[in-house]
């Protein structure tokens, strides 16, 4: 797991927020685009990881020096926090106008989305919050969704933080699924296939309420075009967030507002 916030503050706010590198006290100045070096960097870490990502392997990407890089950016401790409030500032907001459960549920997409097209985002630890422009817009717009339902404050908090923690811990089944046949060398079809007879062989009756569940249906997919465990951690992401947003409708109609 990988841990924002272990750089120096200083350095990496002007990072976030002014957009340039600390002018150096020597040498020459970076010609170096930011962008674009937090643009490879990203690129990397979604090819091999984060923990692969070093400031080596980015020069080289880069095709500079390593001493030169450390020009740009202090260390990877900083760069992990510019690629990871470049990733959340590419993902859309709500649209103006948007009612609170239809944008947390654009949020949710959208959330989902880049932890499928950035899986390493998931290896960026969520208890130490990356304090950049963009984390802390994408933020600010999800609590205004919220405005003007009478929760009180704490609740406004805890709603957010509760869609924030749901996405985050159902998008990781989502992407191991997705995953899963490039990092085990078996499709899912393979994989149930060879343990089926022993699974069969094995429960033979001894689990009736599973056995009448699956012959009811209780484990289709939505759409059979898709891998089966990926498509079923697609179908229970949806579920399961219907169900957060209605907890969040039961508490904002105690409030005495519509829901």
């Amino acid at each position: 797991m990988e841990y924002a916030g272990r750089g120096d503050p200083a350095r990496t706010m002007a990072l976030l927020w002014d957009g340039v590198p600390p002018a150096p006290r020597r040498g020459p100045r970076p010609r170096l685009d930011l962008d674009r070096l937090v643009d490879t960097a990203i690129a990397e870490a979604d090819r091999t990881g984060p923990a692969a990502l070093s400031m080596r392997s980015l020069a080289q990407a880069l095709g500079i020096g390593t001493a030169s890089l450390y020009t740009y950016v202090p260390g990877k401790a900083e760069l992990l926090e510019l690629m990871v409030d470049r990733v959340v500032g590419a993902q859309p907001l709500p649209p103006t106008g948007a009612g609170w459960r239809a944008g947390l549920h654009h949020l949710a997409t959208e959330d989902l989305a880049a932890f499928r097209a950035h899986p390493w985002l998931l290896q960026v630890a969520a208890s130490r919050t990356v304090f950049g422009p963009h984390v802390i817009t994408r933020y600010e717009a999800a609590l205004s969704l919220l405005d003007g339902y009478g929760l009180p404050a704490i609740e406004v908090t805890g709603c957010v933080a509760a869609v924030e923690s749901y996405v985050r811990g159902a998008a990781s089944a989502v992407v191991e699924a997705e995953q899963a046949p490039a990092r085990t060398g078996s499709t899912d079809q393979e994989w149930w296939e060879r343990r089926l007879p022993y699974l069969t062989e094995r429960m033979d009756g001894r689990f009736p309420r599973l056995d009448a569940l699956e012959r009811a249906g209780g484990f289709t997919v939505s759409d059979t075009t898709l891998p089966y465990t990926l498509q079923r951690a697609l179908d229970r992401f949806a579920y399961g967030f219907d169900l957060v947003l209605n907890a969040i409708g039961t508490r904002i109609a105690a409030s005495g507002s519509p829901p």
